[in-house]
């Protein structure tokens, strides 16, 4: 996952401490499995906090979120990572394919 410290300081100077880290295991839940759930429970199981703790905090953090607890900024480094990964898989078929041809003409 792409991190970009600059961008993160100036977006969340004004978090706690405890919100700084709850944001961030969201930054990494959401990169790891392409969404988060829109639901209270398993949220503060995400960040490690009680939900009555959690509920504190939800509408500072919800802030970075559009609705549905989507994330513009993640939402498009995944896209841009899939294509990047797609353009190097497609290289590598082409590499192996033509190391193929090559053996076969060596022959």
């Amino acid at each position: 996952m792409p991190f970009y410290v600059a961008d993160y300081i100036g977006d969340t100077r004004h978090l706690t401490t405890v919100q700084h880290g709850a944001y961030f295991l969201l930054i990494l839940h959401y990169w790891a499995r392409g969404s988060l759930p829109d639901n209270d429970q398993q949220l503060a199981q995400i960040v490690g906090l009680p939900q009555r703790e959690w509920l504190r905090h939800r509408a500072t953090l919800q802030a970075f979120f559009h609705e549905g607890w989507k994330h513009k900024r993640i939402d498009a480094e995944m896209r841009r990572t899939a294509e990047i990964r797609a353009k190097r898989a497609a290289a590598g078929s082409k590499g192996g394919i033509v190391a193929s041809i090559n053996r076969y003409r060596k022959r």
